[in-house]
């Protein structure tokens, strides 16, 4: 409940922010922090930051940095306990930019790797305590939509990440389309022009 409140008023400010014009976003760079999750909603928090520079009116060049806390509510069951699972996430793209009177839409296709690393310990008074961990490295790639609304230099940003793996990666199957899923981020933040 309080998640579809947090998302009403933040589709309220970005609507009723009042705007800027194309001109003043051309030929920027624009640092954007924001906290996201991904849509299995509630399990993951998302910690994100969003680099863009626009050479010319239409080219978006970004970088993409997140920290993901995967499974927020940190599993403690049938005595296993998780000790820690996160993803460091690392993109860089080139895309577009277009531009109406009150904001602008990149979209972006971004590409990079993932690091993930997940510990659970297995903690039962009839066991010894036993340990287990995996990390991993993986490709990250998929298309981002970026939304700019508000002021001269300071405005409000939503992003929306599509990845686009594991889904092509290993065929278009109906049960890939999960993993997609599980990964699709969106997130809300502000943003600040630099130049």
């Amino acid at each position: 409940m309080k998640l579809k409140i947090h998302l009403s008023l933040a589709i309220f400010l970005f609507a009723f922010t009042p705007g800027y014009s194309q001109n003043e976003l051309a030929r920027t760079l624009t640092i954007e922090p924001g906290v996201g999750i991904h849509t299995n909603f509630g399990t993951d928090l998302l910690f994100s930051n969003l680099v863009q520079w626009n050479p010319t009116k239409r080219l978006a060049i970004a970088s993409h940095s997140s920290f993901n806390i995967n499974n927020i509510t940190q599993r403690n069951f049938n005595y296993v306990k998780t000790d820690y699972n996160y993803s460091l996430n690392q993109k860089f793209g080139a895309g577009t930019t277009l531009y109406s009177k009150n904001s602008s839409h990149t979209f972006l296709f971004m590409a990079g790797v993932k690091y993930t690393a997940y510990q659970e310990t297995l903690d039962n008074p009839n066991f010894n305590k036993v340990s287990t961990s995996i990390t991993s490295l993986s490709p990250d790639y998929g298309m981002m939509y970026s939304l700019k609304r508000g002021w001269k230099k300071y405005f409000f940003t939503a992003r929306f990440y599509l990845p686009l793996s594991p889904w092509l990666t290993y065929g278009a199957n109906i049960e890939n389309v999960q993993g997609t899923l599980r990964d699709t981020a969106l997130e809300f933040g502000m943003g600040i022009k630099i130049m």
